[in-house]
């Protein structure tokens, strides 16, 4: 099954005063922390593929460069809608997208791995990780959402479709709330649940 994992490292950062993604997170980057275990954990995955989607030529030209496929998005400052269109447009040939994003730094590895195949294994439409009661990101989409991703408009993200179809939802919990963490401000990202 052809699964294009789409990496979303377009946001606008409006609450965190600077461009997070770019923000030094032990080291490196914001944005590369999950980015370099999904890579990893596709290496060896010929039907699944990593594509970024990013409205940063600083994060194009370096991940270019590193010969990993990215699509730049210049519209994506209007919203996540753009970024989502997007990366289906470059990933049509997909059967199933799943979306990661770039601000979840300490989502596992071995949770994506283990979410990726639970979706895979139960041929899953709709999937969506959580942890009790708490949903997040990422989310899978079969091919059959395409079209209504799509359609989505301005900041409108997955979760519009996802609650549409909540019944056709399979949820994959993860062993930690802190994997979860969007990074939105600089007070939360130490922090420790």
């Amino acid at each position: 099954m052809k699964v294009c994992l789409i990496y979303l490292a377009a946001g606008n950062s409006r609450r965190f005063g600077s461009n997070k993604l770019l923000y030094e997170l032990d080291g490196k980057p914001l944005y590369r922390h999950l980015l370099d275990r999904l890579i990893h954990l596709c290496r060896g995955r010929q039907e699944w593929e990593v594509l970024v989607v990013t409205q940063y030529p600083a994060i194009y030209d370096k991940l270019v460069r590193e010969d990993i496929r990215v699509v730049l998005s210049s519209d994506s400052y209007q919203g996540v809608s753009y970024s989502i269109r997007a990366g289906l447009e470059a990933a049509k040939d997909a059967e199933a997208c799943v979306f990661f994003v770039a601000d979840q730094p300490y989502f596992k590895e071995k949770s994506a791995e283990a979410f990726l195949e639970a979706m895979e294994d139960q041929r899953a439409a709709l999937g969506c990780v959580s942890y009790g009661e708490q949903k997040g990101n990422p989310v899978w989409f079969s091919r059959k959402y395409f079209s209504e991703l799509s359609e989505l408009e301005g900041d409108q993200g997955g979760r519009k479709v996802l609650k549409k179809y909540e019944e056709e939802t399979i949820y994959f919990s993860v062993e930690e709330a802190r994997e979860l963490l969007d990074i939105d401000t600089l007070s939360n990202i130490g922090f420790t649940p």
